[in-house]
């Protein structure tokens, strides 16, 4: 019998595993596509792929102004799909090894919970004195009015196996995936139009953000229109509720994920409310079994699922329990400029009457940014006193900036405690500390406007 059964080899899967393994349990692990789930396979790591060839070719074509002369500059869509294919699958073999290394047996088949001690695959029955579901989710495809070929509408999944581009293509949400693959087909030449039934882009974002982030994309030539709906499509005509009416290639669904389905005789036991319900130490309503990952729908995010695999295994050999704060998780939406927040925006405090101070740090105003001719963005700090309560960045290297917030939240480091660090120059980061003195109106690098 082993100690742990983890179905599910996705960032929650294998990081619950490894880290099992090194608290001395015996764990079996078992997937029935790709170790490595969505993320590396399907989502992060490609679309990462894709975004850095296209960031490249960008920069090769505005090349001149920094003194660099190319000619001819082209790109070749088959072989950015193949290096994102490639990149996937080296990591994905080196991630199996890491996992083997830690003598975790990998079962390579699906995986149902047959019984409380009991997992089933097609070739053999498996028996484990605990068994966590990270099964993770799938793109949400929705049916629309009207008359079209299913291959008109593309998932995520859909467009990492595409090896011509359409011309022109409909992106329906304006998520984290939506706008990425915006800012990729739009650099590729695609003629992009994103819908949004929400009445921002982003809708989880800061309204700053968001109002910026549709200067950025009018700036890049992306069509948009938010509080907006698909009404119906005839053939490749789609008749938006706006009144509008386009007729693109394609349509890319980035409306959000749903969480994949629980198999097995005891399945229909565990108690689901579109997502596992769980407690606060990811428990199911049955003992020895716990859910972790897009699965709960706490946040479905890699490194959310991550750290919940690191907080499950600690509570099941401690006994201890840290319950997950969702306002400590950083988002990042890459790209060129990368938008990363974490924690409140502006709208959630002034809504709940809590007292703030606010910060705005423009991009502009750095050295490193104008050497690199970054200079799109701002640094948007939120505070109290005590502590940082949200922050709200577009800008080169959001994704690393934002998680010096992330260190200072999770450690109740306060502002003035921040002030007195020093940052290196020229950098992006010494943004943060400009943002930290400006709530005291204390930037050295912001004009007196008194």
């Amino acid at each position: 019998m082993y100690d742990l059964g983890i179905i599910g080899a996705g960032p929650a899967g294998y990081a619950a595993a490894i880290r099992a393994s090194q608290k001395g349990l015996s764990v079996i692990l078992f997937e029935k596509n790709f170790v490595g789930g969505t993320c590396l396979n399907r989502g992060c790591i490609p679309t990462k792929t894709i975004l850095h060839c296209c960031k490249l070719y960008t920069e090769l074509k505005n090349s001149a102004k920094f003194g660099i002369e190319a000619a001819n500059i082209n790109f070749n869509f088959e072989k950015i799909q193949e290096r994102q294919r490639n990149i996937s699958e080296k990591i994905r073999k080196s991630l199996t090894n890491l996992i083997k290394s830690y003598n975790i047996t990998i079962v390579e088949e699906e995986a149902e919970i047959e019984a409380k001690n009991l997992i089933k695959t097609k070739s053999s029955n498996y028996e484990v004195k605990n068994i966590i579901i990270a099964i993770g989710s799938k793109p949400n495809k929705i049916k629309f009015n009207g008359n079209y070929n299913d291959s008109f509408i593309l998932t995520s999944d859909d467009i990492l196996n595409m090896n011509k581009l359409p011309t022109s293509i409909l992106i329906a949400g304006s998520g984290a995936i939506g706008v990425e693959w915006a800012r990729i087909l739009s650099s590729l030449g695609v003629k992009v139009c994103i819908i949004e039934m929400m009445d921002k882009l982003i809708p989880t974002a800061d309204n700053e953000v968001s109002e910026r982030v549709a200067r950025i994309f009018k700036k890049n030539r992306i069509e948009f229109y938010t509080s907006t709906t698909i009404e119906s499509i005839e053939e490749k005509k789609v008749i938006l509720s706006n009144g509008k009416i386009i007729e693109p290639d394609n349509i890319l669904q980035a409306v959000g994920r749903l969480p994949e389905k629980v198999t097995g005789r005891l399945s229909k036991e565990i108690e689901v409310a579109k997502y596992i319900k769980i407690n606060n130490n990811y428990q199911t309503n049955i003992s020895n079994i716990y859910a972790i990952g897009d699965i709960n729908g706490k946040s479905m995010l890699a490194h959310s699922a991550m750290k919940q695999a690191e907080d499950l295994i600690d509570y099941i050999t401690t006994n201890r329990i840290k319950e997950f704060d969702k306002d400590k998780v950083p988002a990042v939406i890459y790209g060129t400029p990368e938008i990363a927040y974490i924690g409140k925006t502006e709208q959630e405090l002034t809504g709940k009457g809590i007292k703030y101070k606010k910060s705005f740090f423009p991009i502009a105003a750095l050295g490193k940014a104008y050497a690199e001719d970054k200079i799109e963005g701002f640094i948007k700090i939120l505070a109290n006193d005590n502590e940082i309560l949200g922050a709200h960045i577009i800008s080169e290297e959001a994704s690393a900036m934002i998680e010096q917030i992330a260190i200072a939240m999770e450690n109740k480091i306060s502002p003035k405690e921040i002030e007195n660090v020093i940052f290196a120059h020229p950098t992006y980061s010494e943004g943060i500390h400009e943002s930290i003195l400006a709530l005291d109106n204390l930037a050295i690098h912001i004009p007196n406007n008194k």
